[in-house]
């Protein structure tokens, strides 16, 4: 879960950060993610902790260049495949894939309402689909540009599964059980 939220949250934050720092004249929909680009979920069990990676994500967002910071960004999503998301462990895999219900609602999906600047910050509010049910979610990151016009958006957000409706997985007849808490984390380079 942790992997799928943070290149939401990053995609997000970067087209907030695009918005403050006025470097929208790269045309966010022109802003490739760098390879270096990571999105990860962090989590726990009653056995050992866990990390998952997202593999693929999707980033659209779009903004008028004249406009002023604060209203620039018109557009944001991010959309992440479940099945691109990997544990290191096939096990583990079709266990996560079968808790977030993927062959129903196969992408995990964030979509930006609105966002504000504050400093270096960006606060975002959208909305955050997964498994099928969306909620609210306010996404919190911070961001930085460098001499050659690559940005960098680095956050994370923490979230309870079952807020989605998600069981977190148990296995070995309960012996072995997933915390609900999960944690996503992203650092996105974008190059223009």
């Amino acid at each position: 879960m942790k992997k799928i939220l943070k290149p939401i949250t990053g995609a997000v934050a970067l087209a907030g950060f695009i918005a403050i720092t006025g470097f929208v004249t790269l045309a966010p929909r022109n802003l490739s993610l760098a390879r270096e680009s990571r999105l990860w979920i962090e989590g726990t069990s009653t056995v050992k902790s866990f990390t998952c990676a997202a593999t693929k994500v999707n980033v659209v967002a779009l903004a008028e260049t004249e406009a002023a910071p604060s209203e620039m960004v018109k557009s944001a999503s991010v959309t992440i495949p479940v099945a691109s998301l990997d544990c290191r462990n096939e096990t583990m895999n079709g266990h996560m894939r079968k808790a977030l219900k993927a062959t129903e609602n196969p992408q995990i999906a964030w979509k930006l309402s609105s966002y504000r600047v504050e400093g270096m910050n960006v606060v975002m509010t959208g909305t955050l689909s997964i498994a099928g049910k969306e909620n609210p979610m306010e996404l919190r990151a911070t961001g930085s540009a460098e001499s050659n016009g690559t940005i960098r958006v680095k956050g994370s957000k923490e979230f309870r599964m079952t807020e989605f409706g998600v069981k977190p997985p148990s296995l070995m007849l309960g012996t072995m059980k997933v915390r609900d808490p999960v944690k996503v984390w992203f650092d996105f380079v974008l190059n223009p």
